[in-house]
This record gives C-alpha cells, structure tokens and sequence, in this order.
C-alpha cells in the first residue's frame, strides 16, 4: 500500500471508494469555491453550472480510476507510459510541491473555521490538526475503509442539519427565482466548477487501485465526489446568496453553528488533507523509489503544518492553481494513451523499469501547460498574456486545455508510428 508495484491484496469495495471521494471534497474550501458563483450568478444557472462541470469533470476521474484498478499502479507511475520514467519526474516534483502546499492551506482553512468558533486558538488548531491528519494517514488504507465510512455518515448526518438551519431562516423560493447580478460568463462558470475534479487527476489512481473491480473504482470514484463536491459547491452559492458572505468562515459565524461546525470542520478538514499527505509520499517515491513513504507521510505533515504556521499560505492559491494547471494536459494525454492508443492495456513491469524521456508526450504535456498559463495567468495572478488573456476570459481553460492536450498527443502518436 505505500509503494509503487502493483497493488496485490484488492480491498476497496464501491462504499470505500466513494467514502474516500465523497470527502475529499467536502469541506471549507469547497463551500468556498460555490461561493464564487453567485450573486453573479442566479441559485438556477448555479446549479446548473455545479452539476454539468461534475458531470464532466467527474468522467476524467473514473477514467484515470479504470487505469489505476487495471494496473494496481499509483498515477505518477502511470504518467510513465506517455511521458517515460525520467520524463515523470518534472510533474512528480511539481505534484509533490503542490501537495505540501495544499496541506498547509487545508490546515489554514480548517484553523481559521475553528478560530471563529474558539477565537484565539488558531495556532494551536493548526497543531492539532497537522497532527491528526497524518496520524489519520499513516493508520493506513485498512484503518481507512471504517473511518471514512463513519465519517461519510457524520458528515451526511451534518449536511442535512446545515440545509434545515439555512431553510429555516431564509425561503427557498424566494433564493431560487432571485436573478444573478451578471459579470460571470457561464463558461468561466463551468471552468471553475471543472477545476474541482481535475484538480485530483495526480492522485486519483492511488486509491482506485486498491479497489476491487473496475466498477467499484469507476463508479464509487464518480458518484463519491459527485456527491460531496457538489453538494458543498450548492451550500456555498446557496449561503452566499443567502447571507452575502463568499467566506464560508463568515457563514459559520453568521448561522452560529458551534459544536456541529467544529465537527464539519474537523472530519472534512481530516478528510481531504489526509490524501495530500498519502499522495504526496507516493508520489515522492516515483522519483525515488527507494523512499520509504511512511518516511515521507511524517515529513510531508510535518512541512505542511510548519508552511501553515509560518506563511500565509492561502495568499499562493494562485500559485498553486497555476501549478496544478500542469495536470489538465496531463490527465489529457494519459487518458488518451491507456484507452486509444494503448487499447486499455499496460504492461506494467516495463512502466516501473522505464528510465526514458518520451518526446511526444512531454512536448504534449508542455504545450498543454503552456496553454493553460496564458489562458489563466490574468485571472490567478493578474498579468496579462497578449490574446490568450482575452480568450480565457471568455472560454475558460480546463476544457479547452484537456481537448487541445488531447488531441495533440493522439496526433503526435499516431503520426510518429
């Protein structure tokens, strides 16, 4: 379970899958992310948005899922097949990087909620909570199977008393038929919401391949972060546009939720961080296969936890967005080899032995990048990029980028036979 090689011993049913899923993304952070849409837009065109952009998003999940449980190989390993084992290596570190990152801003977010229900206690949640989660994740994916599956309860358990609270103090109807304000084109809308699920495209296959068939990979992978995804991205833009609050801090502060919000924040806050540190160790062992990843699960917990103590970390979201902009062209490309040009089938003993540096698919993958950069470096960063800053306001990136990427790669395979 912490290496590389083919997973042997099969033990995630479809409810680990989607526990695992379901949690990833049911959180703060989320909350927040729904928050962006409205008042822009209305809670219907919200709506509409938040369950297209998982529709699609989700499918290049279980995809790259399908790959992992095939194989029984983490998802850096799997970006060998088009890249090459030395070719891996740029978006190993560039993932790895990003994790650490994304653990410390998880714990940011967590001490914060928790700070609005103890005020002065910021740090001293952040401590905890650094602790617990890589507690959480060295227990291991035994340990995990019954605590996700109690925490997808306590947390449906939660969401369903949130919903009661908000509709009791505002009309649903009068939310619903409430127009949006405009100035958010529905298509940077839908790349928002998409960012969601690709955002996990380097992690994906770690999990899925433990899992017992491909169905429980696929579609406990699918329905898991559909759930949990989109219900926060709709609690969000339904309380923004309810309270006004795009900060779902100041939501827990205006509802006054107390133990039950400590509660949401602590599992969730658990839930999500614990697979940054898991895949930041795998991923680590990619580019260094002699690791020892439990090694890496301390370290990588105990970085993220000294990051958010020391740093303002969430004022790098950007940064990190741009970052992980590097694994749309990348999910891109590695769909596109396992399932078109490689007929769903690896041979997995050449993967891990694999010391080259494929040409067309780095050239694939960098393009893609590229691409994604000028299109988004306006909006994350505000520097402008002649043309494309213009075009990614108006069409977005994550869609176009993945196409693009796509097809590139198709054509560069095809091409060099």
């Amino acid at each position: 379970m912490y290496d590389i090689k083919p997973v042997k011993e099969r033990i995630f049913d479809f409810w680990s899958n989607f526990s695992i899923w379901f949690g990833a993304d049911f959180g703060i952070a989320v909350i927040w992310a729904g928050a962006l849409l409205t008042p822009y837009l209305s809670l219907k065109e919200a709506l509409l948005v938040i369950i297209l952009g998982h529709l699609l998003g989700n499918a290049v999940m279980s995809l790259i899922a399908v790959e992992g449980q095939r194989t029984g190989l983490p998802t850096m390993v799997l970006s060998r097949a088009p890249l090459g084992g030395k070719g891996s290596v740029l978006p190993s570190i560039l993932n790895y990087l990003q994790l650490i990152g994304w653990t410390a801003i998880m714990l940011i977010v967590g001490g914060k909620a928790l700070d609005v229900i103890f005020p002065g206690t910021y740090r001293l949640w952040i401590l905890i909570l650094g602790i617990l989660v890589t507690l959480w994740t060295l227990s291991g994916p035994e340990r995990w199977r019954w605590l996700e599956k109690l925490s997808v309860v306590l947390l449906g358990i939660l969401s369903v008393w949130l919903l009661y609270v908000i509709f009791s103090k505002y009309s649903f109807s009068e939310l619903w038929n409430r127009p949006g304000e405009g100035g958010l084109p529905l298509l940077i809308a839908l790349d928002l919401v998409i960012a969601m699920p690709l955002s996990w495209a380097p992690t994906i296959a770690d999990y899925s391949r433990m899992a017992k068939s491909e169905r429980d990979a696929a579609w406990g992978t699918y329905l898991g972060h559909l759930a949990g995804s989109a219900f926060c991205y709709f609690l969000g833009a339904l309380s923004n546009i309810a309270v006004k609050q795009p900060d779902p801090i100041s939501i827990i502060a205006t509802y006054g939720l107390g133990i039950p919000a400590m509660l949401m924040v602590l599992v969730s806050t658990l839930n999500t961080t614990f697979m940054d540190i898991y895949s930041a160790a795998i991923t680590w062992k990619n580019i260094n296969p002699r690791a020892n990843a439990k090694t890496q699960v301390i370290l990588v917990g105990v970085l993220g936890t000294l990051l958010a103590l020391v740093f303002p970390v969430d004022k790098y979201e950007s940064f990190l967005l741009l970052i992980g902009g590097a694994f749309v062209p990348l999910a891109a490309i590695m769909i596109t080899d396992f399932f078109l040009v490689n007929k769903g089938r690896y041979e997995v003993e050449s993967l891990l032995e694999d010391r080259k540096v494929k040409v067309r698919g780095i050239i694939s993958w960098l393009i893609g990048f590229l691409l994604y950069l000028g299109l988004t470096m306006e909006a994350l960063i505000g520097v402008k990029v002649p043309v494309l800053s213009d075009l990614g306001n108006s069409i977005g990136a994550s869609i176009p980028v993945f196409l693009i990427s796509a097809i590139i790669y198709y054509l560069l395979e095809r091409w060099g036979e």
